[in-house]
């Protein structure tokens, strides 16, 4: 039996049109082309002053976010991004889920900060790694980027942003980091010229310790070796970055 040269020709078109394609998506997340915040800004005080942070009462600066976030001190290979301190102006369709894809690649929300800060963490061994944002906000914006995040989170099943599409948000159960947080997992669906679509899971932690906001956001690259288990962030790297805050002086 002669071989279907047609199909084996379509095949291999299929898969360099996947392999080009998550490579960019891998790419635009990681450098901000699926978290992007824009333009300059910061916020103050009624009084004019820059706000405290809940666990110091002092202002934190981008210098302190550089210095209480995980680095090799505490056993962790990173990279960073600069972020801008302004609110995010991304929009999702239907709106209301606007703060969940506000979270995606480089996070933010649609809360000005006082400082924000990018670090992308590598995995050790078999553990994941993760891409996450701190960010310092007058106590009330604070609360209310994670209690936006939440009810988006509850309300929203799937979503568009741009030419991206989101399905199976999931609130998964209460992980109990810092003072507040809020836990998801999402596929982001693929779409191709040939109409093959691949399906890619998303997972995102969202938490508050003080008025510092942490984000988390992981998603699952096709052929990893850890496929077999649900996507999420490392609990370990959670916890160690929310202790860390608690304990900062940014006095010091």
């Amino acid at each position: 039996m002669q071989p279907d040269l047609t199909f084996i020709k379509g095949t291999m078109m299929r898969m360099s049109y996947i392999r080009r394609a998550v490579a960019a998506a891998i790419v635009a997340c990681l450098t901000g082309a699926c978290g992007q915040s824009t333009g300059a800004g910061s916020v103050a005080t009624a009084d004019g002053t820059p706000s405290a942070n809940g666990t110091s009462r002092q202002p934190w600066t981008e210098a302190d976010l550089d210095r209480v976030a995980l680095d090799k001190s505490d056993g962790e290979k990173f990279g960073s991004i600069p972020m801008s301190t302004s609110p995010s102006e991304r929009r999702a369709q239907p709106v209301e889920c606007s703060p969940i894809a506000q979270t995606l690649g480089r996070s933010s929300s649609a809360y000005a900060a006082n400082a924000r800060i990018n670090r992308t963490y590598s995995g050790k061994g078999a553990r994941r790694g993760a891409v996450m944002t701190l960010a310092s906000h007058r106590i009330g914006d604070a609360k209310r980027v994670v209690q936006e995040f939440r009810k988006s989170a509850d309300s929203c099943t799937d979503f568009t942003e741009g030419r991206m599409s989101y399905e199976e948000v999931e609130v998964q159960p209460d992980p109990g980091y810092g003072d507040d947080s809020v836990s998801i997992r999402l596929v982001e669906v693929v779409s191709y010229p040939d109409g093959v679509k691949i399906r890619v899971p998303h997972a995102v932690v969202v938490l508050r310790e003080g008025t510092t906001v942490a984000m988390f956001h992981n998603f699952e690259r096709p052929n990893s070796s850890v496929r077999k288990k649900p996507t999420g962030i490392p609990d370990e790297l959670i916890k160690a970055q929310v202790e860390k805050i608690r304990h900062f002086d940014g006095a010091k």
